[in-house]
């Protein structure tokens, strides 16, 4: 029997493992007001505020972003890469300049605004006003928008933004698969050098059609580097979230290069623990994670295990385990959900992006309806910010035109049906990584 013949057997039989991710506001959009008082009192306008994150190469439609360029929207940008910002140009105003200034995360929820990095004039083209600039600096900075015209705030229409970035790094990448704490196994068994092997092959066979090579996965430890035995042994296994505050076990990634391994650091970060704690959590990533290299939005991080509820833990199979990191990887090089849940549109502040702007990918009315079971809804409302989860949730789904897509937040109970990423999102990925350093 076929593929297709087998899967219209099953069509009214199948029934779907939910793993919904939902969005918690764009990365770092929980950051409101920033603090201008290191401006030094200085006349000239400074950004007042970060309600919204604006990444390069996101074809979401993001239609909340433009009201806010004017007066601050957080703008991660990488070294040596060339940017493009445009949108419609407003017939009832003159072009604003576009200024843009370093920002420094003072915690969690404040940056300090530092000095003006760039002062542009827009070039009228086709009825777009467009900017054109460079990242000169050496590390991934935040820089915050702003938009001036006749010494004020710019008050026309923004429409139609895009953010397009250039980049020329390699488009080979590796892989680190670190195993923090006791490895706990699959529920079918496989070892941990087999489960290895299996990711490597996954990330190969999901990203190779776009050109992208996955040279290797350098399996590690947590426990064999001195600086983190104390903190990570591997005689217990590792809940994230319940043994250190930090979820996405931040202090591991950026593994040090040696003589043996002269190109791990860079490597794609990917932390096996036993389980995420919190309910139906698989894994985690960062959107636009965009650090290879250790530090914050590095690691994506996977359980080999999920609470199905408060109190009851059920074991991932090695291909669930594997299409999760990879999923969670595409999170990282900029791929959302074909289709977004409800509650992750509304916790993104933007009722525009219930799919993922994409062309060739789908969205499913029925899923975007979805109301999520309240445990597993009140367990993620207070996941860290600008965390990506897939969870479980046990609940049958009528079929959707993009429900075998590596990035759809239901995964089929057949992991194995599971198709290859389309032209566009591959596209995406290959862009990306591209303009990420490494």
């Amino acid at each position: 029997m076929d593929r297709n013949a087998r899967m219209e057997q099953m069509k009214k039989k199948r029934l779907f493992s939910a793993f919904l991710g939902i969005l918690t506001a764009l990365w770092f959009s929980s950051c409101g007001i920033l603090d201008t008082e290191s401006s030094g009192g200085e006349s000239y306008l400074t950004p007042k505020e970060a309600i919204f994150a604006l990444y390069a190469n996101d074809p979401a439609p993001n239609d909340s972003l433009g009201p806010h360029l004017s007066t601050g929207v957080l703008m991660p940008v990488h070294a040596g890469a060339q940017y493009t910002l445009s949108f419609d140009a407003d017939e009832t105003h003159e072009a604003p300049k576009l200024q843009l200034y370093r920002l420094y995360p003072r915690d969690s929820e404040y940056y300090d605004v530092g000095s003006q990095t760039k002062n542009l004039t827009a070039i009228d083209s086709a009825g777009r006003w467009v900017y054109h600039f460079d990242c000169g600096e050496t590390s991934t900075p935040y820089w915050g928008t702003v938009l001036v015209e006749d010494g004020e705030y710019y008050t026309g229409a923004v429409n139609n933004l895009r953010f397009e970035g250039v980049g020329s790094n390699s488009l080979h990448f590796s892989l680190n698969l670190v195993v923090v704490g006791s490895y706990g196994g699959t529920s079918d068994d496989v070892s941990l050098d087999s489960l290895s092997r299996l990711i490597l092959e996954e990330f190969r066979s999901a990203f190779s059609p776009g050109g992208i090579v996955v040279d290797t996965l350098f399996l590690h430890h947590a426990s064999e580097r001195s600086d983190l035995s104390s903190s990570y042994p591997d005689n217990e296994p590792w809940l994230a979230g319940k043994y250190s505050d930090d979820y996405f076990v931040t202090e591991v990634g950026g593994w040090p290069n040696s003589d043996a391994e002269p190109d791990v650091y860079n490597a794609l970060d990917i932390v096996l623990v036993h389980r995420i704690e919190k309910t139906g959590v698989l894994g985690l990533s960062q959107l636009f994670g965009g650090n290879l290299g250790g530090g914050s939005g590095s690691t994506v991080v996977v359980g080999t295990h999920y609470l199905k509820n408060s109190s009851l833990e059920s074991s991932q199979s090695a291909l669930q385990i594997a299409l999760t990191a990879v999923h969670e990887s595409g999170h990282f090089f900029g791929l959302r959900h074909t289709t977004s849940q409800a509650s992750e549109v509304l916790s993104s502040l933007d009722q525009s992006n219930y799919h993922d702007g994409l062309d060739d990918t789908p969205f499913c009315e029925a899923l975007l309806r979805m109301v999520m079971s309240s445990e597993i809804s009140e367990s993620l409302a207070s996941m860290p910010s600008g965390a990506m989860p897939r969870v479980y949730l046990a609940k049958s789904l009528e079929t959707c035109p993009d429900a075998l897509n590596p990035m759809f937040p239901v995964s089929a109970t057949y992991p194995e049906d599971t198709e290859d990423f389309t032209e566009d999102q591959l596209t995406l990925v290959a862009k990306m990584l591209q303009l990420y350093p490494h």
